[in-house]
């Protein structure tokens, strides 16, 4: 029902919470990225700007940093 539904969606926000603080904690940039990118909602392009990379760096971290939480959060 729904409070099934509305707990499945509060375990699975405080995995991504959860993921996201061990990705901080391993690389601070990644974590930036994939913040500013779908917290946000920045482009590639303003994100090099404000984190001060070029864009393929940006595309490099978040291919890594999106692969990584797919693997951690991976049930």
């Amino acid at each position: 029902g729904g409070a099934e539904q509305r707990a499945a969606v509060f375990v699975e926000a405080f995995a991504l919470d959860e993921a996201l603080q061990a990705l901080r904690a391993l690389d601070p940039r990644k974590g930036e990225v994939i913040e500013l990118t779908y917290l946000l909602g920045l482009k590639r392009e303003e994100i090099a700007e404000v984190i001060g990379v070029s864009v393929p760096t940006v595309d490099r971290e978040l291919r890594f940093a999106r692969a990584w939480l797919r693997q951690k959060l991976a049930p």
